[in-house]
Order: structure tokens, then C-alpha cells, then sequence
């Protein structure tokens, strides 16, 4: 882990250096290790478990400075790996993977979304929009990293495991939505917040949640549902 963390470091501090930070939101797993400190090292939040370093480009695009960001990491000793199926691009490491995304509109693209500035593609996904509106700052170091409303990132993991066809991953999406969701409707204060990220998605993603909390968390649907 310290190998891994170290790495983790050195990608933050490169972005940093690069003044690209600012312009991206760090999602997936490594969020769990900075709610855990934003909680005051709280034992209901999950273990950090993860390969994956996952950063959220928000659109519109807001990137001012011209960076190699696949030139950068190549110097920290990861490469690029393309898929032939879909083209999406990924820079691997043995100890880490580095995956850039980006919210999907309308009907969605075949393609991944290029940015230019970055010299990078970024894969569209559904459902990332609510990421990027709630966002919180948490210190890290000499600077600060933006990750998601711990909320938001609860909610969405239960959206996202009903789209996972691997069974690894949606197990794994449940299991730390629940541990972190059971832990956030203790607070008065994120139990507000889980109530005013609700009702600000669409009525559809409203559904798809419910159908899904029902059977899984009857605590938060109950919650939800009766306000």
C-alpha cells in the first residue's frame, strides 16, 4: 500500500505542478481515503481497495493550460493502453491504472471525447454530471484535491452497480454505498444533503434508484421516499 500510495502521490503532485489539477475531480476509489480523513478518520468508512485512479473532466471544458498529460505520466512510468473495441485509452502502471472521464449527453457517443489541451481522450459515461455539480475540497498535502459530495458519490454507486455486467465490481459498488450510506444518514447534515441530491436528478434516475434502494437499503429508500 505506501508503494502504491507513494505512486498515487507523485501523479497528484505532477497534475499540481502542471496547474491541470484544478481541472479535474478525483472519482472512484480513492475518494474512500480522503472521506475517511474528511470524516475524521471514521471506522464506518471502507478500507481504500483500489488499482484504479479515476479523474473527472467537467463539461464544459474549463482547461486553460496546454499539457501532454499522457507525456507527464509516461515520465512516472505508466504507458498508454488502447482498446481496439472502443478506443478509450488508459495509462497503466504495475502498482496503479490511470483513467480519465467524462460526463455523456444527449444520446452519448461512440467515441471517446477528446481534449485537445490535455492531449487526451476521455471516455463518456452516463450519470458523472451529478459528480461534477456537488463537489467538495479536501487538503491534501500543500494543496487540495475536488472529489464528490460524499452523498453524490453514494448515490451514484447504486445507480452504477445496476449498469455493471461484472459481478466483482457491482458487489463491490453495493457494498461501500452501504457502508458509506449507513454511516452518512447518522448526520443531520448529510441526511440533507442525500435528500437535496435526490430531488435535484431527473425523475427517471429517481426511479431506477428506488427500484434499486428497495431491495437493497430500506433505510435510505424509506428515508427518500417519505419526504
Amino acid at each position: 500500500m505506501e508503494k502504491r500510495f507513494e505512486l498515487f502521490e507523485n501523479v497528484i503532485n505532477t497534475l499540481i505542478d502542471n496547474e491541470i489539477l484544478d481541472n479535474l475531480i478525483l472519482i472512484g476509489g480513492w475518494c474512500q481515503y480522503f472521506y475517511k480523513i474528511y470524516f475524521n478518520n471514521a471506522p464506518e468508512i471502507p478500507v481504500l481497495r483500489t488499482m484504479d485512479i479515476d479523474f473527472l473532466i467537467p463539461r464544459p471544458l474549463r482547461i486553460k493550460n496546454d499539457v501532454d498529460v499522457g507525456f507527464v505520466l509516461n515520465q512516472l512510468g505508466f504507458s498508454a493502453e488502447y482498446s481496439q473495441l472502443t478506443g478509450d485509452v488508459k495509462y497503466v502502471h504495475p502498482d496503479l491504472e490511470v483513467e480519465f472521464l467524462t460526463p455523456e449527453y444527449g444520446r452519448g457517443q461512440n467515441e471517446p471525447f477528446k481534449i485537445k489541451k490535455l492531449h487526451i481522450t476521455a471516455q463518456q459515461l452516463r450519470y458523472l454530471n451529478m459528480l461534477q455539480k456537488y463537489t467538495i475540497e479536501v487538503p491534501f498535502r500543500k494543496s487540495s484535491i475536488r472529489i464528490p459530495e460524499p452523498s453524490a458519490y453514494v448515490l451514484h454507486k447504486f445507480i452504477l452497480s445496476s449498469k455493471r455486467k461484472d459481478q466483482t465490481k457491482k458487489k463491490k459498488d453495493i457494498l461501500v454505498a452501504m457502508e458509506i450510506g449507513e454511516f452518512l444518514l447518522q448526520s443531520e447534515t448529510e441526511r440533507k444533503k442525500l435528500l437535496l441530491i435526490y430531488r435535484d436528478f431527473p425523475k427517471g434516475w429517481q426511479k431506477t434508484l428506488n427500484k434499486i434502494l428497495i431491495n437493497l437499503f430500506e433505510d435510505l429508500y424509506q428515508f427518500l421516499s417519505d419526504k
